[in-house]
């Protein structure tokens, strides 16, 4: 700087004046605007770059709008200020993402905001997505703010290349293409739209409205073809064009909306602008296009007359709906400028209650409703009567309900105060709750929800409180009641009370849910099934509840009754369908169950398990499937039964087509079947079902005859044998029906059946035939058979559609027994009840009465009554005595019945051919109930009494029928008795033995019957014990016997048996489990053990009798018999001599006969081993016959009762046999036995003296394949040695008829088989009817002779008798009867007579 340049302090103070204060002031603020303005333009300038766009993108996505709605940005193109293109666009609301775009073209001046003017020239998307319908937060808002916002719009061109809708907004995917402009400014509104669905739905609209210069003009076209996504919304049917059209001023304006479809005209209404009022009238017909319910209410037209006036932003509103089925109107007031209703009434009534849905009725059915309030928040009062409105079957009498709901700005509160006297057409059950109904309580809406948890019920037996909860928009109703139901009675069931106990429960992500207990408890059953079932009242309980969405759940399921026990039960119903459910459960009948439940009400998969079901036939082990198909049902079942293993395969269709049963498979008692059954068009079934197997064929038809089931029947068996442990055999039958199944059936069978059998019972033959029509016909029955004791019976039916009269006659055993008069049985509707009937027989009658079905009632009485009929059922019993009394029988179903009895028994007496016991008279007395058994008798002989007895069984035990719980009751009781022993014995029904003397018993019960315990004494000195049979008479008999708990111990038993003793000793058991084991030691000493003119036998040694469950009975003994006597009675008989080359009609194949020989072997007792040496030096004396011999033997006897094994021999000591005036001398004689009893090795010889020769006969072989041979000293041939014993000459001297008997004799003879008779040969070779040997009678001078008989004819019998000394008797004997013979007799000594004899077969 130079000295020029150098400043001074005069120069610096003039430079500071030369800038005043305000112009500092003004250079500040135009700077610091310059420097706002610099920055604003530098971030406006920023934002636009791309650090800018990504800060702007950042911001975007961190703000949240109050609704919750979020905007998310991927990236932005071009410039924020004019020209953008904005790429991932993404909306959010709370629940997630609803809409995106992948690319929007946006052409805009932002800056015309600040003059209140949005400018878009260009927003184009080729796409945007809405995946679903946003929810967003519920935010308050003002009711009075203007309707459009105080700002000028104008979009020049808005087009969407594609707008998707996803299949949650509308229930399926759309695809919109939009193309509009809008201009909103200076006072001036131009619309102009343009939108087509790809299902062909389209609008078409343009507004232009200018306020200012009085003019409005509005058009608009909608095309909604039929399946497009408007027709589907609305439910319309077919497709419709609409078109709105009009022009005018505001002041005047008017315009017209038609509405047309294929099928018509569905709307003509003609709008109207008159300075501020507004009118819309004309007829619309939407049932053309709606169905159901709108087109009932609107058929055939609805007149719309409607008026609005507008005055001062408030709307008078006026207006009515005109149809046949409906009549509505409305008046009042709405404010537009303060939001608000003013008392806006609407009143309907409705004059078809049918309109509203299918079989409903009413009358006088009105309701009123009156809004007032902010529009936001209503007050709505509403009143609903109806004299009488019915839902099909089900009426309300004289409804009324009331309240006043409050809209809140989050819900809606609906109080509900209703009544009605009654609820009509409910069953007996709920109709008698129903009376005097009372519901008060509130409803509370809500996001589409209604949900009430205190809405009171009460009735005259109801007491409870209703727990609703709706889910409107998904179509979910669901609902409990918390409190009790008193004497709720099920028409056909009965009557129960319910107590429950529900409440609502917030589910763990919002919503209400429904959680509680519930308990039954049956008062009484009215139905006899269901009681009978469960054997008496019922209780159940468990847990219920319901999650908010919708999904019901069970469990801890349980229940009790007499006879049915629930153990477990658990399971759950989801809204889509879904079932599960798990149950187990416990019957008395049925045994334990199981059901297992999964898919769908559907298509369920249901499995049931029955381990032992008792039903009628025995099930066991069944399982039965349910499984939902395409078609309908699938039922497949398997199991078990008596009658062998049995399944089915069954699909019934439901889907298509008639009701149609398909039977793939099914077989039962090995008998297959399968065929098709159909529903027709009338309602019968028709189809076959065809059978075959086991021996069984058929078919059962079914046909509809008019509106009636036809059924026919036709099956026949040849030789059928029926699987399983039942043992059902048919050798033939033919069975045929004809049924139509009507209130009046028509019935007409005729089923044909011979040598059949059912376990013990048979049938050789029977036939049953029905003929019913128009509630009368005739019924007939013939059969023979036997169930132990051979039957025939005979019975003719008189058929009313009250009353049934029978007449029945028959025989069983020997005893005839008849009807009086025909039995009447008249229907009741609870079964049949048989009129007084009387049934005679031989020795007396018993009167009968009773009823039967649901309860079974018999009462019999007895007068009189002689027990003599028990001797033809069982000769040698003996049995005589008048027996008097009643019994009485009450059952209820299958329940423990109810019995009495009391029998008193006059003269009761045993016979026998030497004896005849002194009568007693006896009485019993017995109850059957629920409570157990109880029988008590008294024996008496004169005054005095002998003995009484009390058997108790008592309480009921553990079992499946009341006779098991009977039989494993608790037993109780004793016996007492001192008298005479036949009295006792008779008991035991031995025939033809007999035991007399004094005994003494004294025992008392305890246990089961199953097994007994018995404790006391038996006690005799003086007993006689005779069997006629065998003449067997053991006399002077002690007994010394203890009953301890289970067993019998015989202390002491001992008597005399002709000469000789019989003793024993030991235990023998009561208790069948056990197998009665015994152990008996017995002693004889010289006992004549039998005494008849056939056999005496003498016996000495020791027998160790013993039984055992593990080794089974055993017989061992060492045995001498120091004297037997046999004497030999037989005379020989024919063989029955069979046709060669006749075929004989199931020859071979009778399996009746087959299973009745099965049945009696296995019927026997089961065998016990043997073990038993027998011994006789000497003195086995065999005579009779012409036979006179000795022998003795040493054999052992082993195997079994049913089947001995005997190894040893029998020898012949000395002997002779005398044969046609010869003796024959026994040479040889030798049985010996080696395994087989009936077949042992023969070698006997025989020989005599006939002039110079030696003659004789010799058997080798076996006895069932002897060797029979005639020898001689000196050898001649065998017609030469039998020529001479028989006619005593040879054969040269004898004349032709003997010459021929002698040949016939001889060819006979060398036939071989038949066992060893000669004389049973000799006949069968001859043709007579008898040949036998006759012994010599001293009175007469008849030595031993030869007897020869023909019978003349079936009543004349001709017998001539010779011997070698010139004697010749000839006996003539004429049948007269069964039983009476005249016999007639002529001989050489002793001249003639006739006599009358009497003989019967027992």
């Amino acid at each position: 700087m130079t000295q020029d340049d150098t400043l001074t302090p005069d120069r610096i103070d003039t430079v500071r004046q030369g800038r005043p204060l305000w112009q500092k002031i003004v250079i500040g603020v135009v700077g610091l605007i310059v420097a706002l303005v610099v920055l604003a333009g530098v971030l406006l300038l920023g934002l636009n770059t791309q650090p800018g766009k990504k800060f702007l993108i950042q911001q975007i996505a961190a703000f949240q709008m109050e609704s919750g709605m979020e905007i998310e940005v991927g990236r932005i193109d071009g410039s924020i200020y004019s020209d953008m293109v904005i790429h991932d666009l993404i909306l959010r609301d709370p629940k997630g993402v609803f809409a995106v775009s992948p690319r929007v073209h946006v052409v805009w001046k932002p800056f015309r905001y600040i003059n209140n003017h949005i400018s878009v020239s260009l927003l184009e998307t080729p796409l945007v997505v809405l995946a679903r319908s946003p929810q967003f937060n519920e935010t308050p808002t003002d009711p009075n703010a203007p309707i459009l916002p105080d700002l000028d719009i104008d979009v020049d061109r808005m087009k969407i290349g594609k707008f998707i809708l996803a299949r949650p907004v509308i229930g399926q995917k759309r695809e919109i293409a939009i193309d509009g402009v809008t201009h909103i400014a200076d006072g001036r509104a131009i619309l102009s739209a343009d939108a087509i669905v790809d299902s062909g739905d389209r609008l078409q609209a343009k507004l232009d409205a200018v306020p200012s210069q009085n003019r409005l003009a509005m058009s608009g076209t909608l095309t909604a073809p039929k399946g497009g996504v408007i027709a589907a919304m609305s439910g319309l049917t077919d497709g419709m064009t609409a078109t709105l059209d009009g022009k005018g001023t505001w002041q005047a304006w008017d315009g017209r909306i038609v509405a047309t479809s294929p099928k018509g005209e569905l709307a003509n209404v003609a709008i109207a602008a008159r300075d501020g009022n507004f009118t819309a009238k004309g007829p619309v017909r939407p049932g053309l296009v709606m169905a159901g319910t709108v087109d009932r209410l609107t058929a055939p037209q609805l007149d719309v007359d409607l008026f609005a006036g507008l005055n001062e932003r408030r709307v008078n509103l006026k207006g009515t709906l005109r149809s046949p089925a409906l009549s509505a109107d409305a008046q009042g007031v709405i404010d537009l400028a303060a939001s608000r209703f003013s008392a806006l009434r609407i009143n309907a009534a409705l004059l078809t209650p049918g309109a509203i849905m299918e079989k409903v009725r009413g009358r006088d059915v009105r309701a009123s409703i009156i809004l007032d309030g902010p529009m936001a928040t209503p007050f709505i009062d509403y009143d609903i009567t109806a004299r009488n409105l019915a839902f099909d079957a089900t009426g309300i009498e004289n409804l009324k309900a009331s309240g006043r709901a409050v809209i809140d700005t989050d819900r809606i509160r609906i109080p509900v105060n209703a009544t009605a006297s009654r609820v009509t057409g409910l069953n007996a059950a709920a109709g008698g709750l129903m009376n005097n109904l009372r519901i008060k309580g509130d409803f509370a809406y809500a996001g589409g929800k209604l949900i009430s948890d205190n809405l009171k019920i009460d009735s005259d037996r109801i007491d409870a409180t209703a727990v609703i909860l709706a889910d409107l928009d998904n179509a979910l109703y669901r609902g409990a009641l918390k409190g009790r139901v008193n004497d709720y009675k099920i028409d056909g069931v009965g009557i129960v009370n319910l107590n429950t106990d529900v409440e609502l429960v917030p589910g763990p992500k919002g919503g209400f849910g429904l959680s509680g207990r519930f308990g039954v408890r049956t008062a009484r059953w009215e139905n006899a099934s269901v009681r009978d079932f469960l054997g008496g009242n019922a209780v159940a309980s468990g847990r219920i509840g319901m999650t908010p969405e919708g999904k019901f759940t069970l469990a801890g399921l349980k229940g009790a009754a007499p006879n049915f026990t629930i153990q477990s039960g658990s399971g759950s119903y989801d809204t889509d369908g879904a079932i599960a459910f798990d149950a187990t459960a416990s019957s008395r009948q049925y045994g334990p169950l199981a059901l297992t439940v999964r898919g769908t009400m559907e298509r369920p998969q249901a499995v049931l398990r029955a381990a032992r079901p008792n039903v009628g036939v025995q099930l066991s082990d069944v399982v039965a499937k349910l499984n939902g198909e395409a078609a309908g049902y699938r039922l497949e079942a398997t199991g078990g039964s008596p009658y062998g293993p049995f399944f089915a395969n069954v699909l019934i269709r439901t889907a298509q087509g008639p009701l149609t049963i398909d039977v793939t498979r099914a077989r039962f008692a090995g008998v297959d079947m399968n065929g098709r059954i159909q529903q027709s068009a009338a309602g019968p079934f028709t189809g076959q079902l065809a059978m075959n197997g086991s021996g069984i064929t058929g078919a059962i038809r079914l046909a509809a005859v008019s509106k009636a089931q036809g059924v026919n029947v036709n099956a026949t068996a040849s030789n059928a044998k029926l699987p399983g442990d039942a043992e059902i055999l048919i050798g033939r039958a033919i069975v045929t029906a004809s049924m139509v199944l009507t209130d009046q059936p028509r019935i007409i069978a005729d089923a044909q059946i011979a040598n059949a059998a059912y376990g013990d019972y048979i049938v050789r033959k029977a036939r049953a035939k029905l003929d019913y029509q128009g509630g009368r016909g005739k019924a007939q029955l013939v059969a023979d058979g036997s169930s132990g004791v051979p039957f025939s019976i005979a019975a003719n039916a008189a058929l009313r559609p009250d009353l049934y009269a029978v007449a029945l006659q028959g025989k069983a055993g020997n005893i005839p027994f008849r009807l009086a008069q025909p039995a009447i049985i008249r229907t009741e509707p609870s079964g049949y009840r048989l009129d007084p009937a009387t049934l005679v027989l031989p020795q007396g009658k018993v009167d009968l009465a009773g009823r039967f079905g649901g309860t079974t009632a018999v009462q019999a009485r007895f007068k009189d009554f002689d027990l003599a009929i028990v001797n033809m059922a069982a000769p040698g019993m003996g049995i005589g005595g008048r027996m008097t009394g009643a019994l009485d029988y009450v059952q209820q179903g299958n329940t423990f019945p109810t019995a009495t009895t009391r029998l008193a028994i006059a003269d009761f007496r045993r016979s026998s051919l030497s004896a005849v016991s002194d009568p007693v008279s006896m009485t019993m007395e017995g109850k059957l109930s629920a409570a157990g058994g109880d029988m008590r008798g008294l024996i008496r002989r004169g005054s005095a009494t002998l003995g009484r007895f009390v058997a108790t069984l008592a309480p009921p035990g553990p079992g499946a029928s009341w006779s098991e719980q009977l039989q494993s009751a608790p037993l109780g009781g004793g016996i007492r008795y001192s008298g005479p022993a036949d009295v006792l014995f008779s008991f035991a029904g031995l025939a033809d033995q007999q035991l007399t003397g004094g005994l003494a018993v004294a025992a008392d019960f305890s246990g089961r019957l199953t097994a007994p315990r018995v404790n006391g004494i038996a006690r005799a000195n003086a007993l006689t014990y005779e069997n006629e049979t065998f003449g067997t008479r053991v006399t002077q008999m002690k007994l010394d016997g203890r009953f301890t708990n289970d067993r019998l111990d015989i202390r002491d038993f001992s008597g005399r048996a002709g000469d000789g003793t019989v003793q024993a000793s030991g235990t023998v058991g009561l208790a069948a489990d056990s197998g009665f084991p015994m152990n008996i030691a017995v002693r004889l000493d010289r006992a004549r053990l039998a005494r008849s003119e056939a056999i005496t036998s003498v016996v000495s040694g020791s027998l160790a009798i013993t039984n055992s469950a593990a080794n089974g009975g055993l017989i061992k003994g060492d045995l001498s018999l120091p004297e037997t006597r046999y004497k030999v009675a037989w005379q020989g008989g024919t063989e029955i001599r069979q046709l060669q080359g006749v075929r004989r009609k199931g020859e071979g194949i009778d399996i009746l006969d087959q299973r009745m020989a099965a049945r009696k072997t296995a019927a026997q007792p089961a065998d016990w081993k043997l073990d038993i040496r027998v011994r006789a030096d000497n003195e086995i004396y065999v005579t009779g016959m012409g036979l006179d011999s000795e022998w003795k033997t040493d054999m052992r006897v082993t195997g079994t009762t049913a089947n001995p094994r005997v190894v040893g021999k029998l020898e012949v000591l000395r002997g002779r046999y005398s044969f046609s005036g010869k003796q024959f001398d026994l040479e040889q004689g030798i049985i010996t036995f080696n395994g087989p009893m009936m077949n042992p090795t023969l070698a006997i010889k025989a020989e005599t003296r006939i002039d110079t020769v030696t003659a004789g006969l010799q058997v080798t072989g076996s006895a069932q394949q002897p060797d029979i041979a005639f020898i001689s000293t000196p050898s001649l041939p065998q017609d030469e040695i039998l020529s001479r014993i028989l006619f005593g000459d040879n054969v040269a001297n004898l004349s032709a008829t003997q010459a021929i008997q002698l040949a016939a004799a001889l060819n006979g003879l060398r036939g071989g088989s038949g066992g060893l008779n000669p004389m049973g040969k000799l006949q069968g070779a001859t043709g007579i009817d008898r040949i036998g040997i006759v012994g010599g009678d001293e009175q007469t001078g008849r030595g031993t002779s030869l007897a020869v008989g023909q019978r003349i004819s079936n009543d004349i019998y001709v017998e001539i008798i010779t011997d070698s000394r010139g004697f010749t008797a000839t006996q003539l004997e004429i049948a007269l009867s069964k039983t009476l013979s005249l016999l007639s007799k002529t001989g050489t000594n002793a001249g003639s007579s006739a006599n009358l004899r009497y003989s019967k077969d027992y």
